[in-house]
């Protein structure tokens, strides 16, 4: 038998090489889950506006009918340009992985149908295709699938008001869509409907139309461009919205930019810890093996080669563990993909490798810190003082010498065993450490992002609800606004008109925040109701392009008064006209509302006002809808906002709460959290594994030590509590230095929040709770293999063989 051959010592020591394969595969099946099933809910959302990469849609918010046509034809004499034609849809949603998710429902005429779905890379496979003015829909296969719909059935908010929110009429499905083979990508997620019935339906009146724009091949990218220019030149760019994929999905893109590079820094963390832990075991088989070392170095082979050959060793292991990791993860993918995705319409793409890349840190940090331990261990190896010894090497030596040096009159200190043996202990607190630290941080990445995004999300609704038209629709109906006002515990109506400026939100990068436009009668109204004074500055002027933020507002755009947003200092902005910052207010709550049932933090109020006389007047803002902002009596905001979610609601009226936003705001973390969850039963399958072999190693070493203890009397209960003591106290001391990282990561996190002109809630208990299982486990998993160890202690024949 070749002694150099890498297969020479885990032939004899099968068990030990089936658990480091174990370790490295349950850690590479659990990155690879995690990345895929992360990925796969984004997916979702790319799914459903995929309809968009052979068209554009154009969204008018209650443009008048003429610069629509106008728009339309010029569009249409774009060389680059084959069809434009009107669009008046609806909205539906379907199960996803986490929730539900949007998808179209187009109304398009029965002449532009077929063009259509041609344009989506579908095409009939069951049924037919609906009739104009029938009360008729065609769905894609997958959402017939998910929802688990067949032809003859029919759909409708009556039906179904959480699937189908905007279908206010009995629909009856016709056609099953299915993929053309040909084409490339996922299956396009849309239905159709007659633009002829919703068109002429009442119930469906006064609606908004919008613009389907198909380019010719190869010139999608330049007629968005003249796209875009046009509904500048028209001055019409806060109320017409270009949709096309790239700005569909641009959000998207960011979140997943900024969640690769949080995992791929809490992946090394993992991969570092398994590291420590693979070392740790390795370097005690290498000491075990210093006399078979020593003898093959006295005998003529080098050094070099020795260190090549446990190289090889811990390559060959840490490869088989991966690629068995690997394959679980792509089996375990395949299986999800033919049972719980496939019902919802979603799959995990087998053929990305970015999960596979997620990977790679772990069997590479393992080899390097091996090589680099083994090298450092056999640099002092000594033949010839090992072959004097016989049996006995350096480290055991070194060892024994210790002990004798650090005698102890309490032998049963449960601080003894790692005070003798700092290095040790030194390695499993940094082990543990990283694991619980790589844990927690996307917890509290997931977490301080939705903290920053409270003045966002509740700003306005902390004391008012909003009521706007539905999708679709161009104004909310004077009836409803006039029962609103009837009723006793509404104490103000207060029309508005809804502008924006983009805001920076940390982790989410850009988005549209709300700049409400308010008569001068109604400003103080809101100041009051918003507990707003000035703290710099003066109020808007009527008739004026002025507007006033909260201070956490401006902080977030570096603005002070004189400054100005809006086009063109800010393309992004929803303002087609510059606006001057005439004023800073301040509010002395130190919570964005306060609601009895309601987790809170303390946050800065994100809220700004604008002239309401300015912008009605202004030809440039004359598709700007309007809204009201509902004030309830003091003392009576919860059944106000449940009055209006029961009575006001409805697929034409669209009201949001406080209540409302808050749940949204909350399920989206919990949803997050939860994958997270996942995320930790697997490493901390990998730390009960990992951490068990070791405690089993070391206490197999330490088993004179309790046979002898047990032998003069120490009960085994005694013994195990002593060894529960220790594991404790390591774990807590691991603990402790994860936490610490989590709480430099709080900080840091805090600077860039306050840096935004958010703040961050650092008392919340939620990430908290990722950094406890991994010690739990770990106590848990040490104290029932040494407990089993302890079963089966025989001190007499330890005694005899001493």
């Amino acid at each position: 038998m070749n002694p150099l051959s890498p297969f020479t010592y885990y032939r004899r020591h099968k068990r030990r090489a089936l658990l480091l394969v174990g370790l490295i595969a349950a850690l590479t099946l659990g990155v690879h889950m995690m990345y895929s099933l992360t990925n796969v809910i984004g997916e979702t959302y790319y799914h459903s506006v995929r309809y968009l990469t052979r068209m554009s849609r154009l969204s008018f918010g209650g443009t008048s009918d003429s610069t629509i046509a106008a728009i339309a034809n010029q569009i249409r004499a774009h060389e680059g340009v084959d069809y434009v034609f009107s669009e008046n849809g609806l909205q539906a949603n379907a199960p996803a992985v986490i929730g539900v998710s949007e998808f179209p429902i187009l109304g398009v005429t029965e002449a532009n149908l077929p063009v259509v779905i041609d344009a989506c890379d579908l095409r009939l496979k069951t049924g037919r295709l609906v009739e104009p003015r029938a009360a008729e829909i065609i769905l894609s296969e997958q959402l017939v699938r998910t929802l688990g719909l067949q032809i003859g059935d029919s759909v409708s908010h009556e039906t179904d008001e959480d699937h189908y929110p905007t279908i206010l009429t009995e629909l009856t499905l016709v056609g099953i869509l299915e993929s053309v083979p040909s084409a490339a990508g996922p299956e396009v997620r849309a239905g159709f409907v007659s633009y002829e019935y919703l068109d002429s339906h009442e119930l469906y009146q006064p609606r908004l139309s919008n613009l389907l724009v198909i380019p010719r091949q190869g010139s999608r990218t330049a007629v968005n461009d003249f796209a875009l220019s046009i509904i500048e030149k028209s001055g019409e760019s806060t109320s017409v919205l270009l949709e096309t994929y790239e700005g569909e999905t641009q959000a998207m893109q960011t979140f997943q930019h900024s969640f690769n590079v949080i995992y791929g820094f809490a992946d090394v963390l993992v991969a570092a810890a398994a590291a420590l832990v693979v070392g740790m075991i390795n370097r005690i088989a290498v000491t075990h093996r210093l006399s078979e070392f020593g003898l093959l170095h006295a005998v003529g082979y080098e050094k070099r080669r020795l260190v090549r050959r446990l190289a090889i060793e811990i390559a060959a292991i840490a490869c088989a563990g991966w690629g068995m990791g690997l394959l679980g993860g792509y089996t375990f993918s395949a299986l999800l993909n033919s049972t719980f995705f496939a019902v919802r319409g979603s799959a995990i793409d087998l053929a990305d490798l970015t999960p596979l890349l997620f990977t790679l840190p772990t069997p590479l940090l393992v080899i390097v810190w091996v090589n680099v331990s083994v090298n450092h261990l056999l640099k002092r190896l000594d033949p010839v003082t090992i072959i004097e010894r016989g049996k006995l090497s350096m480290e055991e030596a070194k060892d024994k010498q210790q002990e004798v040096g650090n005698s102890s009159s309490s032998p049963l200190s449960s601080r003894l065993f790692y005070l003798r043996h700092r290095r040790r202990g030194l390695m499993l607190v940094v082990a543990v450490g990283l694991m619980v630290f790589s844990v927690a941080l996307p917890a509290f990445v997931i977490s301080t992002s939705t903290d920053a995004m409270m003045p966002y999300i509740l700003s306005y609704t902390g004391q008012a609800s909003i009521v706007s038209p539905g999708n679709m629709y161009r104004a909310v109906g004077a009836d409803v606004l006039a029962q609103i006002r009837v009723h006793p515990d509404v104490a103000h109506v207060v029309p508005v008109k809804p502008l924006s400026m983009v805001v920076d939100i940390p982790t989410l990068g850009e988005l549209p925040m709300t700049i409400y436009a308010v008569r001068e009668g109604d400003l103080q109204i809101l100041l009051d109701a918003y507990d707003l004074c000035l703290s710099a500055g003066e109020l808007t002027q009527p008739q004026s392009n002025q507007v006033i933020l909260t201070s956490g507002l401006a902080h977030n755009r570096r603005l002070g008064v004189g400054d100005a947003v809006g086009k063109p200092v800010n393309e992004r902005d929803g303002m087609p006209t510059e606006m001057r910052v005439v004023g800073l207010l301040k509010s002395d709550k130190p919570a964005l509302a306060e609601r009895e049932g309601y987790d809170i933090p303390p946050a800065s109020q994100w809220a700004g006002f604008a002239s309401y006389e300015y912008v009605e007047a202004h030809e440039r803002y004359a598709a700007v809808p309007t809204h009201a902002l509902v004030l309830p009596v003091e003392g009576r905001e919860p059944e106000v906002e449940a009055w209006l979610e029961e009575s006001i609601a409805s697929p034409r009226v669209s009201v949001t709460t406080f209540r409302k936003n808050y749940q949204t705001h909350r399920e989206g973390e919990r949803d997050g959290l939860q994958i997270m969850v996942l995320t930790e039963a697997f490493i901390v399958t990998v730390a009960i594994i990992g951490l068990s072999i070791l405690n089993t190693i070391f206490f197999t070493q330490r088993r004179d030590e309790f046979g002898i203890l047990y032998a003069v009397g120490h009960s085994r209960t005694r013994l195990l509590t002593r060894t529960l003591r220790e594991s404790v106290g390591v774990v807590s001391v691991a603990w402790l230095v994860g936490a610490a990282l989590c709480v430099a990561f709080l900080f840091y996190q805090s600077n860039v929040c306050v840096g935004m002109g958010s703040r961050l809630d650092l008392l919340n208990i939620r990430p908290w709770l990722f950094t406890f299982p991994i010690p739990l486990a770990v106590v848990a998993a040490s104290t029932g293999t040494i407990a089993r160890t302890l079963s089966k202690l025989d001190p007499v024949s330890i005694i005899e063989r001493k």
